[in-house]
């Protein structure tokens, strides 16, 4: 079936061309016959001639490769180079996480860590249009829409919890597109609020909730027990789109979205580790007396394992291929170990908590 694919591709790719070589040589001729037509002995004439857009247009149909090699240098070189220059992720984990005594938990200001990682720390590439040299990447954008979605999901959950209004104002400005710049996407194209913008608004509501009474510093277990069912309700999800994504589409030639799937659950990843060590210092207490030290720091190590994947070029191929490596698999491994670890302290924590 490929083959034939291909067999159809070349044909088709060979009537263009010979389209394009004709259409080439008819406008050429065109420009010569009628140089030839309009020659004139008188000098002014001539100059006129010379700088008339006939004359360049002959220009360039003389010299077409000099130019298209210019422009594909140029084109090359600017996004290219750009890209490779904007392509850095922001994802270290080794960030210190400062709280004081108007916000005294680490979990929250992990969480305003994560996106002014990615916001204010990191340009928004995902707004970005195409005449940014990042707006033709696939990892940074991913990633950083993955962090922000993962934070705005715990936001949410927290926001149910302690019927806080600074944190339902913050994830309703989370649930912002992520891909506005100027414009909206609608078919007016009216101006609308970039989507940066929003989400550093989000982030000051973050911090108006951080030096809240609703932030005072966590003791009981009922409200670990609560965040970490949101992050194994994170981990569940992202192994589902790995698994998804790997079982259906690996038997394909080009698998475009693979990149997608991988960065964006990269960003998953950095916000949860975060969070995990937001909830160890928060919580030592509980963590220390169920002995569940060891299981939480396994946890962070498969997640920083995981978050250290960083192949040159996303595969998804067949489970059963022995030449072809499946980076979705192999990223679903680690965040699987982690979850397995993550439900041995929330089991042995819900115990603690019944006694």
């Amino acid at each position: 079936m490929i083959g034939t694919l291909l067999t159809k591709l070349k044909i088709q790719i060979k009537r263009l061309i010979g389209k394009g070589v004709y259409l080439y040589v008819y406008v050429k001729n065109s420009i010569i016959a009628i140089r030839a037509k309009s020659k004139n002995p008188q000098e002014k004439n001539k100059r006129r001639h010379k700088n008339s857009i006939l004359n360049y247009l002959a220009i360039f149909s003389e010299r077409w490769r000099l130019f298209t090699t210019g422009i594909l240098g140029f084109l090359i070189i600017y996004y290219g180079l750009g890209a490779t220059i904007s392509s850095n992720i922001n994802n270290r984990l080794d960030v210190p996480i400062n709280v004081s005594q108007k916000s005294p938990r680490h979990t929250t200001e992990a969480l305003s860590h994560v996106l002014k990682s990615q916001i204010d720390d990191t340009p928004w590439t995902p707004a970005l249009p195409i005449i940014f040299p990042a707006a033709v990447l696939d990892n940074l954008p991913n990633f950083q829409i993955g962090a922000k979605d993962s934070a705005k999901y715990l936001i949410k959950r927290l926001s149910s919890y302690h019927t806080d209004d600074n944190l339902k104002e913050a994830g309703e400005l989370l649930d912002y597109p992520a891909n506005i710049w100027l414009f909206s996407q609608t078919a007016d194209d009216k101006l609308a609020p970039g989507s940066a913008k929003q989400y550093r608004k989000a982030i000051a509501k973050l911090t108006d909730f951080a030096s809240s009474e609703n932030n005072n510093k966590a003791t009981g277990s009922h409200e670990l027990l609560y965040i970490m069912t949101g992050l194994e309700n994170l981990i569940e999800r992202q192994l589902n789109i790995l698994n998804q994504h790997a079982l259906e589409h690996n038997s394909e030639l080009l698998d475009f979205k693979a990149d997608n799937v991988f960065y964006q659950t990269e960003g998953y990843i950095y916000t949860i580790h975060y969070i995990l060590q937001g909830i160890a210092k928060d919580y030592q207490d509980i963590i220390v007396e169920t002995n569940q030290y060891e299981n939480l720091t396994a946890a962070l190590s498969f997640l920083e394992t995981a978050s250290k994947l960083n192949p040159i070029s996303i595969k998804n191929a067949s489970p059963q291929d022995t030449y072809e490596a499946n980076h979705l698999l192999y990223l679903g491994y680690y965040l699987a170990r982690a979850q397995n670890y993550l439900k041995t302290i929330h089991n042995n924590i819900e115990d603690y908590a019944r006694k």
